[in-house]
């Protein structure tokens, strides 16, 4: 063939080679968009979800640091304020014999219960659901040898709180903390935890306590999904008794912002019975060699405060925490849990190590502050609101008790997670980047069209502080009101790193 009758021929090859490239392009083009979709859908995870709610209680010890029997009422307004914000529809209150009530059947309420009372008070005004319980149960010389006495007038002053003083807002009782731990009452074995509910139940059926069920196994599982047998059993021998599946998790932060949380945690939802709800009975973090940094930064931190005891976590102080927070707490909810307890709601609850030095003034610094910063520490400033409230306060306050949760389609960014509320025709939608790397986003939805609703920001700072609006008491504060979220057309957003979105138009 003469070249120039191949001139034709070449220009037909170069033509469609241009056109398969355009075509790669468009094809492309539309994966990288396609990679920026966050989803809203109509999937239900879950229904008549509980809440994220906080542990309370303690403030056994402010009879010993201070000479008062209880908070001042200065501090307890200012406790009240705050959680009125937070609104929290969930708490986890427990107590001990001889704090709370004396094994002998007798309650001294001018001394001992005051605390308590305030806190059941306020949960009831509210109609706060409690779970209310014993850190552990007590015993003679062998744990098996259950204390039979200590079991009634355990149930005695449960009753006396639910029958007699009208804390109807108590559902559940929680008896015996992480029973699977060598350092609980229980030294880890599920037999003796088993047999102490049963005791405790039998001794309910002599009260119209009927309607109270158990919250359990209550076991601390940290990081792994290996201790499935404890559902299983107490499903097997307490059946119907069960009235909440809880466990307790203190991952790594590393487990989190990797996405392995949520494997672990599906492990545990599997085997919660299918017409059970399934909540996280403590949550926080804790810091071991996977998280080496933060770890040496924690116990340095720790050396450093003549008020933090040994189990205290110091981030509390660094707005990440409140990244990784939101992140665990919206993997949580995108698993079906029907809610978490935040550990904890106030440094001054209660001292560390668990030794019974009441004297010591070493505390569990793990809380959203300390009310009594200025009577006890001698530092006002350390009453004051912690990074980590901002994120967790919309997270509780938004997603109120009976909401319907769904889940959201994610694009393929690391550490990008959302969740979806509904509650009487009202919607939530948060998001949270715990990497690095900032993201432009595109919001859609197949579960409505459009959203009215308020748009709050947190943005952690490498240098501990955070970027968000807060009112004249510290608490969030939108970033903008009633933006018009058009779903059909996409809401563009810019995603920065270690930042939390949050719209809602709850009031």
């Amino acid at each position: 063939m003469k070249i120039k009758n191949m001139i034709p021929v070449f220009f037909a090859l170069l033509f469609w080679l241009i056109g398969c490239e355009d075509d790669n392009n468009d094809a492309l083009q539309e994966a990288i968009e396609k990679n920026r979709e966050i989803t809203l859908t109509s999937d239900l995870v879950s229904s008549d979800f509980r809440g994220n709610g906080v542990q309370w209680g303690g403030y056994d010890l402010v009879p010993t640091w201070l000479g008062d029997q209880t908070l001042s009422e200065a501090d307890w307004n200012k406790l009240f304020k705050r959680i009125d914000y937070l609104r929290p529809p969930f708490l986890r209150i427990m107590i001990s014999s001889g704090w709370a009530y004396d094994n002998d059947g007798v309650y001294d309420e001018t001394t001992k219960t005051i605390s308590l009372f305030k806190m059941l008070d306020y949960a009831q005004s509210r109609n706060i659901e409690v779970t209310f319980g014993e850190w552990g149960h007590s015993y003679d010389g062998d744990i098996s040898n259950i204390d039979m006495d200590w079991v009634a007038n355990s149930v005695k002053f449960l009753n006396h709180l639910v029958n007699e003083k009208g804390y109807t807002v108590i559902k559940t009782a929680n008896i015996i903390n992480e029973p699977n731990g060598d350092w609980a009452t229980t030294q880890g074995s599920y037999e003796v935890w088993e047999s102490v509910q049963q005791a405790y139940l039998t001794e309910m059926g002599n009260y119209s306590l009927g309607h109270i069920k158990l919250m359990g196994p209550d076991i601390a599982i940290f990081n792994t999904a290996n201790q499935t047998d404890w559902f299983t059993s107490a499903t097997n021998d307490l059946s119907d008794a069960m009235g909440l599946y809880d466990i307790h998790v203190y991952p790594k932060q590393q487990l989190v912002r990797e996405g392995e949380y949520a494997n672990m945690l599906r492990a545990y939802k599997k085997v919660t019975p299918a017409e059970k709800q399934i909540v996280l009975g403590e949550l926080g973090f804790k810091y071991t060699e996977v998280d080496a940094e933060l770890q040496s930064e924690n116990l340095a931190a720790i050396a450093n405060d003549p008020f933090a005891g040994e189990d205290s976590n110091m981030m509390v102080y660094k707005a990440f925490y409140g990244i990784d927070m939101a992140d665990a707490l919206i993997q949580t909810m995108r698993e079906g849990f029907s809610g978490s307890v935040i550990w904890n709601m106030d440094d001054a609850m209660y001292n560390s190590p668990d030794n019974g030095d009441y004297q010591s003034t070493k505390l569990k610094r793990w809380g959203f502050w300390n009310i009594l910063g200025e009577e006890l520490v001698g530092d006002a400033s350390d009453e004051d609101i912690r990074p980590y409230f901002y994120p967790v306060s919309l997270l509780s306050r938004y997603f109120p008790s009976g909401s319907n949760i769904y889940n959201v389609g994610l694009p393929d960014k690391k550490g990008v997670r959302a969740i979806v509320g509904e509650h009487n025709g009202k919607y939530t939608v948060a998001i949270v980047n715990s990497h690095y790397t900032t993201y432009d986003v595109v919001l859609k939805s197949n579960l409505m069209s459009n959203l009215t609703a308020d748009k709050y920001m947190y943005k952690s700072n490498s240098d501990g502080t955070f970027e968000g609006n807060i009112d004249e008491d510290g608490f969030a504060a939108p970033a903008e009101n009633d933006v018009t979220l058009d779903f059909v057309e996409g809401v563009k957003l810019t995603l920065e790193g270690e930042s939390f979105v949050l719209y809602t138009n709850m009031d």
